[in-house]
């Protein structure tokens, strides 16, 4: 049960109606709501795009030493993960088509 479900609908409406007025609040709403939207998106680009965003991300912050570097960093180690998992479904995907188990020196070769 969601938790607006608990409360009276007067409460709500009149904390979502003072919510709704603080720009604070609704700019950190829709920062949250466009990180979120952001994810889902990554997770669906396929393999070469998550790696040449990745790349061009590296490039970006090689040498910066502003405050959203650490973000960045953050960004790109998300982007290998998400490579990972995809070339882990690909070969659990093609193992279970073909019966032939990949060759795990091949998929360290692809992440150099």
């Amino acid at each position: 049960m969601r938790w607006a479900a608990m409360i009276d609908s007067k409460t709500l409406k009149t904390q979502t109606s003072y919510s709704l007025k603080l720009h604070d609040v609704r700019k950190a709403a829709a920062a949250y709501e466009l990180m979120h939207s952001a994810a889902a998106m990554l997770q669906m680009l396929p393999v070469p795009v998550l790696e040449a965003l990745r790349d061009y991300t590296e490039e970006q912050v090689k040498d910066r030493k502003a405050p959203l570097t650490l973000c960045d960093r953050s960004f790109v180690e998300h982007l290998n993960e998400l490579i990972r998992g995809a070339r882990l479904k690909e070969q659990r995907l093609f193992h279970g088509i073909t019966g032939i188990v990949p060759d795990p020196d091949e998929n360290e070769n692809k992440s150099s």
